[in-house]
């Protein structure tokens, strides 16, 4: 299913955002629709900004995927809809711009025996994450969201409320991201914001569909990392799962990632917290600005590849 999502990517990059409509409509027809809906899915994602200046959160990864955390700002070339962009007004590498961290956490019954090890690994890479001025902010759900738990050095506190849940119920992925979305809009300040989704992508009880859930993620200007903890990538259900998880970290410039086979997410999270220590942020003034137009944004480093949200839409 890897092509749907390459496909999406490569419209959004390559293409008008008139061709990207055409193509995502086509390939999320069953992603992004619920019976009865007959909206066109990209009418969703193209967000109406003011924009006077782009904003960039970039991770760059050498050719064996390692990290790369110390180039300078002459080793980025900007093109904006295909145009150079040199007006940059701010560059920081290994940057210490705080994080706010929404962690989605399937609950439901699919989850079964994995989610102690689940709650495990997140309480160890809160420990190691997480700083003083940082902000984080757990979402557990199953058909609803079942607690919201804010994290402030309260482990204790934190690890009870998660041991007391018991996987059971049907899975409000959609709607529960989508609320994740909504925190971090409502978070006033400058900061990285950052969605981690610990599921097997599999959806049967929200309300919001997948434009919907994208449409949120878009707009709070998150980046999204997805870790598949699902243990049947084979089967139908499972392979669209893996669809959904791959499309909301595309889209938003994240990373998707598997447990082990043993079902540990644990190396998932630290290759997470390894890259968010090793972030960039660049901000540019846009030449060019035109209305009525989406905007593709592409970031490249010679011999590197670099990760950053795709795009914007200029009212």
């Amino acid at each position: 299913m890897r092509y749907r999502t390459l496909l999406l990517v490569s419209a959004l990059l390559l293409s008008s955002h008139i061709v990207l409509a055409q193509q995502f409509a086509l390939s999320s027809t069953k992603l992004g629709r619920r019976a009865g809906n007959t909206q066109p899915v990209y009418q969703h994602f193209l967000i109406t900004k003011q924009v006077n200046e782009v904003n960039l959160v970039l991770g760059v990864l050498d050719k064996k995927g390692h990290f790369v955390t110390n180039l300078p700002p002459d080793s980025f070339a900007i093109l904006d809809n295909d145009r150079p962009q040199k007006n940059i007004t701010f560059f920081q590498k290994q940057t210490d711009l705080p994080l706010d961290i929404a962690i989605v956490l399937d609950t439901s019954g699919s989850v079964g025996t994995r989610y102690e090890a689940e709650r495990s690994s997140i309480t160890c890479f809160l420990r190691q994450t997480i700083r003083h001025d940082d902000s984080v902010m757990i979402f557990a759900f199953n058909q609803g969201i079942r607690a919201i738990s804010p994290v402030k050095y309260n482990w204790r506190d934190v690890s009870k409320r998660l041991r007391a849940i018991k996987p059971d119920g049907e899975t409000a992925l959609y709607d529960t991201i989508s609320a994740a979305g909504k925190w971090l809009s409502d978070e006033p300040r400058s900061a990285r914001r950052i969605i981690i989704v610990v599921s097997d992508g599999e959806e049967n009880a929200s309300k919001a569909n997948l434009s919907d859930t994208v449409s949120s993620v878009l707009q709070a200007g998150a980046t999204v990392y997805t870790i598949n903890a699902g243990d049947d990538l084979d089967t139908p259900a499972g392979k669209q799962g893996e669809e959904v998880l791959k499309a909301l970290s595309d889209l938003s410039g994240g990373n998707y990632l598997k447990a082990s086979f043993s079902g540990d997410t644990g190396s998932a999270f630290s290759t997470i917290r390894r890259e968010l220590r090793s972030q960039y942020v660049l901000a540019y003034k846009p030449s060019g600005l035109r209305g009525n137009k989406f905007h593709r944004v592409t970031v490249v480093a010679k011999g590197l590849r670099v990760r950053c949200r795709l795009g914007y839409y200029v009212p």
